[in-house]
């Protein structure tokens, strides 16, 4: 019961802080400059290296992080493990560097929100009907939250975005080593990609 509260205050604030990277494809649906972005990204993600590596070398520096925001770290993260933000931010910043636009806002999407409303709608229905794993209704409403940006961000038709949202869902669903948000954003960005050369 006690490990449960623990991993339910983390995720919270952890999936809280994902959603905001969901400014990244409204900034480029709003017009922001693709080339701005990626380069923003790349910064940022250069940032996350530094912290990553002066946590591993400074115990200073790794008691400051803990204190900050280790309580957002999941167990594989806390010592040696790469954070998901630090996944995310090298994800998106490549994405952004190497796809066309459309796929670029419909991975960076799914990444942020489609990943997060899995976790969020997921964690809520094990609360509610018991049980631990991911959750056929976690991965639905990943599903739907990517078929919703790819449509309307995107400007993919419904049939290809409800593709989309499935390539979302199935990359997200594996309990995998690799970080679902590596999966997620990558999976939908190539097969985005791919629909666009049709």
């Amino acid at each position: 019961m006690i490990a449960s509260g623990v991993a339910r205050g983390r995720e919270v604030p952890r999936k809280t802080l994902h959603l905001t990277t969901a400014s990244i494809p409204l900034f480029l649906w709003f017009g922001a400059p693709q080339r701005a972005v990626a380069m923003l990204l790349v910064g940022l993600f250069g940032v996350a290296c530094v912290v990553e590596l002066a946590r591993r070398r400074s115990a200073v520096v790794a008691a400051r992080f803990d204190a900050t925001v280790g309580i957002m770290l999941r167990p594989h993260e806390v010592s040696h493990g790469i954070t998901g933000a630090t996944w995310l931010l090298a994800t998106f910043a490549i994405t952004c560097l190497a796809a066309p636009l459309p796929a670029v806002i419909a991975g960076t999407w799914a990444g942020a929100m489609g990943d997060a409303s899995a976790a969020l709608v997921g964690g809520a229905w094990r609360r509610v009907r018991g049980g631990s794993g991911k959750t056929l209704v976690g991965s639905l409403a990943c599903a739907a939250a990517a078929t919703l940006g790819a449509w309307w961000l995107a400007g993919f038709a419904l049939a290809p975005a409800v593709g989309l949202g499935l390539v979302a869902a199935t990359a997200e669903r594996p309990a995998l080593t690799l970080d679902d948000n590596v999966r997620v954003t990558a999976a939908v960005a190539l097969v985005a990609t791919l629909l666009l050369q049709f």
